[in-house]
């Protein structure tokens, strides 16, 4: 935060030596009647009138874009509060989704469990059964 007050700072300053030239050399040395030697006082105040319609166009400039970002970020922040909304309704959905999957599952692993020890028992009925024949 400091660094951007600093470069706004060393940009107030520049600014402002580039308008103190520019008023030396438009007003106090252009400026000057050369037969009276006095500053024109007609000279001063256009000067600091453009100064001032300069200002007041940046404030325009500038307040129309704060309005810009600031309409900019309720929409985005309308998006993700959508998108957030969004998220943990389908986490739910997917949640249940889960839990039904994990239930289908289940069911399929008692039946292959049941078909596995019926396969066992058969097997050792065979297994009975073959010494016999032997």
């Amino acid at each position: 935060m400091t660094d951007g007050k600093s470069m706004c700072a060393a940009a107030c300053i520049a600014e402002t030596k580039k308008d103190t030239y520019e008023f030396k050399r438009d007003i106090i040395i252009g400026g000057e009647d050369p037969r009276t030697g006095k500053t024109n006082a007609e000279k001063v105040i256009r000067f600091f009138e453009d100064k001032i319609h300069t200002k007041e166009v940046l404030v325009e400039k500038l307040t129309l874009k704060n309005t810009t970002y600031k309409a900019a970020i309720q929409k985005l922040e309308a998006q993700l509060e959508h998108k957030e909304e969004m998220g943990e309704v389908l986490h739910l959905v997917d949640f249940d989704q889960l839990k039904i999957e994990n239930q289908q599952y289940l069911e399929r692993i008692d039946a292959k469990n049941k078909e596995l020890l019926q396969l066992k028992l058969s097997t050792g009925k065979t297994v009975q059964v073959s010494p016999q024949h032997c």
